[in-house]
């Protein structure tokens, strides 16, 4: 792979787009060719580029520039061409014939997809160009959230796959994730698995506080920042349908069934209430004229907002102290031990998360560092592998697994007991991602 000392942004006026150029152009030192629809909403992410990460420096770097009249001369001259169009084969497709054409040998193409079929978006390409076309799924913001799922198809050649990953690690400073070319990744297919089974543990418990109970036993000391609804709406009601669609239709693992989008989902989905970005979905929050703001959430049985509740669940309590303590395992005793009807969906979930990351090894990833990067890195959520350690060890986690009916992964089979399961420790501290 060439020194890559000339980019070109396709989505240069997106988040997504901006925020990458503006870390491709601080940290690469690159020339970046600022494409989009039109000049001036390419001058709009060059503007936004630079406030991504915090420095004028870049601007002089950063040339703006349309589709229709730039994209053959940008593509001609770049050592990488990053896409960043929308999120569909009808938009992409097209615009790859056109790289394809006019890209030099040697030339690294790469888009930035949460499913889309890598194998199938290269085939535009010649052999040249087959072999350096990946996904490089960045996380947003870019500058905040380091991780890079590199997606590799059957087409490429891993030394340039190795010369990219080293690029991209050492250059940009991203946290690298190898990952096959499968429905979601890595990431997204562990991440919206759990999001997507809680929203129909929510129906479920629809009487018993449902959306918000659901958070309540899922939040940040079972080692997530947000709880996973919450994550639902902020991400978009609308792009966790297309992400657990997309999966649903194209795998057939033994999760097939937690991927079907709740009827309730699709309810909001057709009010227009797609979560934050619309001003309400699951939950939503209601100025008053005195200036106080108040939270509401979805029931799911009337289809009104009630009052966002408070809980007082013991051990959750007991689990947040011991977390607050920095006791991170003595936590995760106080879920194995505890009683009711709540600790059993807390200890089912942590079941299911290590059991599902676990099974990808080998279809979506080649070890379990990568799904434990892509939680980590992408999602900040405690790694699978994390949590073995945190529960005692692999015997430990497999007789809570088995007390939650989850299938039990071959790799925790295997797993040697008295041997430290999780290896990322020197790479990500597992621990600063419980919240107390």
């Amino acid at each position: 792979m060439r020194e890559i000392k000339t980019v070109t942004i396709l989505g240069a006026n997106g988040a997504m787009g901006s925020g990458s150029a503006g870390v491709i152009a601080a940290f690469g030192g690159a020339k970046v060719h600022m494409l989009a629809r039109d000049v001036e909403k390419a001058k709009q992410g060059i503007e936004a580029a630079v406030a991504s990460v915090k420095t004028d420096t870049i601007r002089a770097r950063m040339i703006p520039g349309s589709y229709d009249a730039d994209l053959e001369k940008a593509v001609a001259e770049s050592d990488w061409v990053f896409e960043l169009v929308a999120e569909s084969y009808e938009v992409k497709e097209p615009i790859n014939t056109r790289i394809a054409k006019a890209r030099r040998p040697g030339t690294i193409v790469s888009t930035v997809s949460s499913g889309l079929s890598i194998g199938r978006l290269a085939k535009a390409y010649d052999e040249d160009g087959q072999k350096h076309y990946y996904g490089t799924h960045f996380f947003n913001p870019p500058y905040k959230m380091i991780l890079c799922e590199l997606v590799t198809h059957s087409g490429n050649d891993k030394k340039v796959t190795q010369a990219l990953g080293e690029y991209l690690d050492k250059v940009l400073g991203r946290a690298v994730v190898y990952t096959n070319d499968t429905p979601a990744f890595a990431g997204n297919r562990i991440g919206f698995q759990l999001m997507n089974e809680v929203a129909h543990f929510a129906e479920k418990y629809a009487d018993k506080g449902g959306i918000a109970l659901m958070d309540e036993i899922m939040s940040g000391y079972t080692g997530r920042a947000m709880g996973p609804l919450a994550t639902a709406d902020f991400v978009g009601l609308d792009v966790h349908k297309a992400i657990v669609d997309n999966i649903y239709d194209n795998t057939k693992d033994e999760a097939h069934e937690t991927f079907k989008l709740p009827g309730y989902f699709q309810k909001l989905i057709d009010a227009g209430k797609l979560g934050m970005k619309s001003g309400g979905g699951l939950t939503k929050v209601v100025k008053h004229a005195d200036g106080k703001r108040e939270k509401f959430v979805y029931n799911i049985k009337t289809g009104e907002y009630d009052p966002y509740p408070k809980f007082d669940i013991t051990f959750i309590k007991e689990a947040r102290q011991k977390i607050k303590d920095s006791d991170y395992k003595g936590a995760m005793d106080v879920v194995k031990k505890a009683s009711g009807f709540e600790a059993d969906i807390a200890r089912y979930f942590i079941s299911r998360y290590i059991s599902y990351s676990l099974s990808l090894v080998g279809e979506v990833v080649d070890t379990k560092e990568n799904t434990d990067g892509a939680m980590g890195f992408g999602f900040n959520w405690v790694p699978a592998s994390a949590f073995v350690d945190f529960l005692g060890g692999p015997k430990e986690t497999i007789k809570m697994m088995d007390e939650s009916k989850i299938p039990v992964p071959k790799l925790l089979k295997d797993a040697k007991e008295g041997k430290k399961f999780y290896e990322l420790g020197d790479k990500l501290d597992a621990r600063s991602l419980f919240k107390g």
